[in-house]
């Protein structure tokens, strides 16, 4: 909105309308604050779920050798 919007309102309304003025144009630069850190929360909260599952495919992978036997070939013939 324009500061040219508000004149007549000033006129009319007076002191209250000045006010509320400045509370809109700073409620607008807040909400668009506020709107820009959530986008950036989700970017971020989106990596780290590809990364939680990334870590939890290695370690169903480690898991599953260590089920079924499968030691590190040091190891192997360290115990044979």
């Amino acid at each position: 909105m324009d500061i040219n919007q508000f004149l007549p309102l000033v006129q009319n309304i007076g002191f209250p309308a000045v006010i509320f003025a400045i509370w809109y144009i700073y409620h607008k630069a807040q909400a668009k604050l506020f709107e820009d850190m959530i986008n950036q929360n989700f970017s971020i909260l989106k990596d780290l779920l590809e990364t939680n599952q990334y870590h939890a495919a290695l370690l169903s992978r480690v898991e599953s050798k260590i089920d079924n036997n499968l030691w590190c070939p040091v190891l192997k013939r360290e115990v044979s």
